[in-house]
């Protein structure tokens, strides 16, 4: 249920500008798709063509842009792009649509596949991982990937009415077991632990986060992120503000925002928080209220020990993936909005990539 963007022709056509210009192709290799190379830097340099539309969606372990064509009758292709070099290169082709894709710290890939109504296919590139897709009978689906072992994935299949069911699924093998009493979003920490949130029925509230042992970690939690040292929470609090805290988990709990209560932000569910490094989120805060579409403006901030740092400019998207590795976000309806957590600022990396100065 992660959100992608889909780009206009734009992003072929800056890619083509910036030099990237393309190579003969070759048949596919002899193991077939999930045979994805172990190290993207060493697959072929390669261009869309202009007019192709693609979807951006996040960084993988280099800190590379992943962004896949919308697709085609022969497939989709994923590739990474290098926005500070102007360069894309091409990671993998398959015969049905990307329509997500995660990077894990190891390399692998994690790939989520057109597949109609009712099912979900997951695919897994690299080394070692399973050689059939992970099919899951679902309506939608959600996974955490456990940083420190690639094998360990959990997906929480949801049917029509939102109920659902969480399975641990082994990346190596494909086998999927069906995990009892879980919450519906279980993620993964460092070391592998797990933390939650318990939700009561009631979102306004939030609910209580957890380890997994059940021991709670804090209570009204909306949104939480965590770098298996840290926590970086929004919590709701009585009088309808949101208190965005950052801690060990441990009741250290250090305030660095309050989204004040009032008509303005009244039924606001905050933005993800998202880890960003060591000690450091990212999130959006709501800057701008619009009459008919609710938050119509977002300002990207970092969260750490050190309070929270905003950027002076704005985005019109709540939706941000963020490289850890590279200490940079992306958002913007396009995704076209670069986020560096070091400074703060924001520059268009598409625009930059056509050779305009961005923004």
């Amino acid at each position: 249920m992660k959100k992608t963007w889909m780009v206009a022709a734009v992003l072929a056509v800056a890619l083509t500008a910036a030099g990237c210009t393309p190579e003969k192709e070759g048949p596919p290799g002899p193991d077939g798709p999930h045979a994805g190379p172990e190290e993207p830097e060493e697959a072929p340099r390669i261009s869309p063509e202009t007019g192709e539309n693609l979807q951006v969606m996040g960084f993988d372990a280099e800190g590379r842009i992943l962004a896949a064509s919308s697709g085609t009758p022969e497939g989709s292709v994923l590739y990474a792009v290098d926005s500070g070099k102007g360069t894309a290169e091409e990671v993998v082709r398959t015969e049905l649509m990307i329509t997500e894709a995660e990077s894990h710290p190891s390399g692998r890939l994690l790939l989520r596949l057109e597949a109609g109504e009712g099912e979900a296919h997951l695919r897994l590139i690299g080394a070692g991982t399973a050689e059939e897709d992970l099919i899951v009978e679902s309506h939608d689906i959600a996974w955490s990937w456990n940083p420190d072992d690639w094998t360990e994935l959990y997906i929480t299949a949801f049917d029509e009415n939102w109920e659902y069911d969480v399975f641990l699924a082994d990346a190596s093998s494909g086998s999927l077991e069906e995990v009892e009493d879980a919450g519906p979003f279980p993620v993964w920490t460092e070391a592998g632990g797990v933390v939650e949130i318990l939700d009561d029925g009631n979102l306004g509230d939030g609910g209580t986060l957890v380890d997994g042992s059940g021991k709670a970690i804090s209570e009204n939690v909306l949104e939480f992120s965590t770098d298996g040292m840290m926590f970086a929470i929004a919590k709701a609090s009585g009088d309808g503000s949101i208190d965005y805290m950052i801690g060990s988990g441990n009741g250290d709990w250090m305030p660095v925002l309050t989204l004040p209560a009032g008509e303005q932000w009244l039924g606001l569910l905050p933005a993800k928080i998202l880890p960003a490094g060591p000690g450091q989120f990212a999130t959006l805060l709501p800057a701008e209220t619009d009459a008919v579409a609710g938050v119509s403006k977002w300002q990207p901030a970092v969260i750490s020990k050190r309070g929270i740092l905003k950027s002076s400019a704005m985005v019109d998207s709540p939706v941000m993936t963020c490289s850890p590795e590279a200490s940079v976000c992306l958002s913007g309806a396009m995704g076209e909005m670069l986020f560096d957590l070091a400074d703060g600022t924001v520059v268009n990396w598409m625009e930059q990539l056509k050779g305009d100065s961005g923004k």
